[in-house]
C-alpha cells in the first residue's frame, strides 16, 4: 500500500473548513474517506498524534481481520483529547484494518491542513459506509467505556518469550525532528505493519509515510541465518509493541530527535531500528544506519 491520497474534491456540506472526500490509491481499492469537521473548535494537535499513536498501536496488534466494538481512546495522562472508533448503522463491531487505515489517513488530513478542530470520518468500502471514527476534546474525567492508556507505554508480551524489551538511544550528532513528522512516521509504519501477521519475521525493510513528511523508519531483523538458525527473530507484534512506546521515550527525554532502537528477547538481540529524517534511499546509505545495525 502506498501513501498517496487522490482528492475527488471538497465535500458539498458546508459544514466545515476541513470537509473533504478523497479514496486511497494502491492495494485498498474501493477505501473512501470523508473527514468533516466542526467550527468553532479546537483539538490539541500534540495530544491528538500521542492519542492517535496509542489507538494504532492497540488496534495494529491485534488480528488484521478480526473486530473491534466501539471503543474510545483517551490517554490518561493526557485526556483532553478522544478518538472514538465505532461501527454505522447496525454493525457490533468493526474490522481491525479498516479501523487503522480510518484512524491513520483521518488523522493525517487534520494535521495536513492545520484544521485543529473536531472532526468525524466517515470510512467507507465500495461506497458502502462501515465505520465512523470521531475525534473529540473532552473534560479530564476518563470516561467508563474508554480504554484508558498511560502514554504509550504498552507492556510487551508473548506467549513463547516473556522477556521482550527494546533499549532506544539518540544515534550521534542526531538531527531534530518536527514531532509532527515524528508522530505521522510512527503512525504509517504501525498501520503498515498492522495488516502483517503478528509472529512474521521483519527483515530489512523500511516505512515512508510519503512525501510531505520528512523522514523514515529502517528496520533490519537478524533473521535465520548459519549464526542463528533458531527462533527467536524479530517479530512485527514487538516491533509495532516498540513504535507505541517511542513518543514516551522522547517525551521523557524532552527531545525530539533521530532515534536507533534495539530489540531484545530472553537477553538475545534480534535486530536494530532507526528513526531518521529523510527518505529511505538517503538513509540506508547513512553511516547511522550502519551504526544502529550493529548495536
Amino acid at each position: 500500500m502506498t501513501g498517496k491520497n487522490q482528492f475527488a474534491g471538497p465535500a458539498s456540506t458546508g459544514r466545515s473548513l476541513i470537509a473533504c472526500t478523497f479514496a486511497i490509491v494502491g492495494g485498498d481499492e474501493g477505501f473512501s474517506i470523508d473527514v468533516i469537521g466542526r467550527r468553532g473548535t479546537y483539538v490539541n494537535p500534540f495530544v491528538l498524534l500521542l492519542d492517535a499513536v496509542d489507538a494504532l498501536a492497540v488496534i495494529g496488534l491485534k488480528d488484521s481481520k478480526g473486530r473491534t466494538p466501539r471503543t474510545n481512546f483517551q490517554l490518561a495522562k493526557y485526556p483532553t483529547v478522544a478518538i472514538v472508533v465505532q461501527p454505522t448503522g447496525s454493525a457490533a463491531d468493526v474490522m481491525n484494518w479498516s479501523a487503522t487505515l480510518c484512524i491513520y489517513y483521518g488523522v493525517e488530513q487534520v494535521l495536513k491542513r492545520q484544521a485543529y478542530q473536531e472532526v468525524t470520518i466517515y470510512c467507507a468500502w465500495n461506497h458502502q459506509e462501515r465505520i465512523q471514527v470521531s475525534i473529540r476534546t473532552v473534560s479530564s474525567e476518563i470516561h467508563t467505556d474508554t480504554t484508558a492508556s498511560g502514554l504509550n507505554t504498552t507492556q510487551p508480551t508473548s506467549a513463547v518469550f516473556d522477556t521482550f524489551h527494546p533499549r532506544f538511544f539518540y544515534v550521534r550528532n542526531p538531527t531534530a525532528l518536527d514531532y509532527t513528522v515524528t508522530m505521522i512516521t510512527i503512525m504509517y509504519s504501525i498501520m503498515y505493519l498492522s495488516r502483517l501477521s503478528k509472529t512474521s519475521v521483519i527483515p530489512r525493510t523500511y516505512t515512508d509515510a510519503g512525501p510531505d513528511w520528512d523522514a523514515c523508519i529502517i528496520f533490519i531483523g537478524d533473521g535465520p541465518s548459519p549464526s542463528s538458525d533458531h527462533p527467536p527473530y524479530l517479530e512485527c507484534r514487538w516491533v509495532i509493541e516498540t513504535l507505541g512506546m517511542i513518543p514516551s521515550f522522547m517525551i521523557q527525554q524532552r527531545r525530539f530527535a533521530e532515534l536507533g532502537m534495539t530489540f531484545w528477547v530472553d537477553n538475545r538481540y534480534l535486530g536494530g531500528g532507526l528513526l531518521q529524517k529523510g527518505k529511505p534511499d538517503e538513509a540506508i546509505a547513512s553511516d547511522k544506519t550502519l551504526a544502529t545495525a550493529n548495536v
